[in-house]
């Protein structure tokens, strides 16, 4: 499963890209810090999966290039991670589209199983894959 991973943290790109490097059939093929890297990141690299935090640099929201992810990509998966594990905010999240949102203080190893999961379930040609188990 090819995997864009959206953080404006390079350190929590680069951690968690080499953490979901470890799942097997997992391919990390890009990073974005911002809407805009984010909207040219799903067009040159194709992603099957989109891990998206929710706040991103400046005014930038993950919402809104999950908004985008869905209007304009709808085959995309996107699952949420964040520091902001308000029940509000991922409600918000899930309603417009999210499979899964994550705290990435404490639940990156949750959320990385859940992608390896995703993508076991796709590569097995599983309708499942669309339909995994959210985390809430």
């Amino acid at each position: 499963m090819k995997v864009l991973l959206v953080d404006d943290s390079t350190a929590i790109q680069r951690s968690f890209g080499a953490l979901l490097a470890t799942a097997p059939g997992v391919e990390v093929v890009g990073y974005a810090d911002d809407l805009a890297t984010a909207i040219t990141a799903i067009s040159s690299s194709r992603p099957e999966l989109i891990v998206l935090d929710a706040k991103l640099r400046g005014q930038d929201r993950g919402i809104d290039v999950l908004r985008h992810v869905k209007k304009h990509h709808p085959g995309i998966k996107v699952v949420m991670i964040s520091q902001f594990n308000w029940a509000s905010m991922r409600n918000s999240h899930i309603e417009a589209g999210a499979l899964a949102y994550f705290d990435k203080s404490t639940e990156f190893q949750q959320a990385r199983d859940f992608i390896a999961e995703l993508s076991s379930t796709q590569s097995a040609g599983s309708a499942a894959a669309g339909t995994a188990t959210l985390k809430t």
